[in-house]
């Protein structure tokens, strides 16, 4: 945690992303890792408005780095001629990593109109021809892709139903409250009735994947 807030706290500035390194800015890696790495930190509930944060460097994302017409991100933003900076290409794994995490983020804004999983499939469209060229190495927007069908929120303050939904199912999001006793589980905007053990956190968990089904 405290090596995440010495990170952004030298790298971030709000509305202008993450910088690679002094006097170094304006590439897509850094912000898609970034995002996901606000949206994990809100999810671990560490301290500071990382939910805030997340949803700056989405927007940021989307306005310096998006190709308005057909959707995903180009690889970095600006002006540099230097070799192939010059050329905008849309990366398959930065898309993917910018999918996943704004996956996520929608369901822990829980907005009913799901804004950042409309650009997670939009990100994942514009590179959709790219992953037979790249075989095994495009596992990652295979994983990309599942998330998008298959994510649920889980809201409480218990750590052990916490950690019993993320092993019920790989993309469980924690939305951390106050409850310390009970968990909600919702897909989409359909939720089920809370849940005080471990055992019916997984339950639930495979009763609101069937009811999205």
């Amino acid at each position: 945690a405290t090596l995440l807030e010495r990170l952004f706290k030298d790298r971030y500035q709000p509305g202008a992303g993450l910088t690679h390194s002094e006097g170094v800015a304006g590439q897509l890696p850094d912000q898609v890792w970034g995002l996901w790495a606000a949206v994990r930190a809100r999810q671990a509930g560490l301290g500071g408005d990382w939910l805030a944060i997340a949803r700056d460097i989405a927007q940021h994302i989307e306005d310096r780095y998006a190709d308005p017409e057909l959707g995903g991100y180009f690889d970095h933003a600006g002006a540099d001629q230097l070799g192939r900076l010059s050329d905008h290409i849309k990366p398959l794994v930065e898309n993917s990593i910018a999918a996943m995490a704004l996956v996520e983020l929608d369901a822990l804004v829980g907005d009913p109109e799901g804004p950042y999983a409309a650009l997670a499939r939009r990100a994942l469209q514009s590179v959709a021809a790219l992953p037979r060229q790249y075989g095994l190495m495009a596992s990652v927007f295979a994983r990309a892709l599942d998330r998008l069908r298959h994510t649920v929120k889980v809201s409480t303050g218990n750590t052990k139903l916490a950690r019993a939904a993320l092993l019920a199912h790989p993309y469980a999001v924690i939305e951390p409250n106050d409850d310390d006793r009970r968990a909600v589980v919702c897909v989409g905007t359909i939720c089920l009735a809370p849940v005080s053990t471990p055992a019916a956190v997984g339950e639930a968990i495979r009763e609101a994947r069937q009811a999205r089904a």
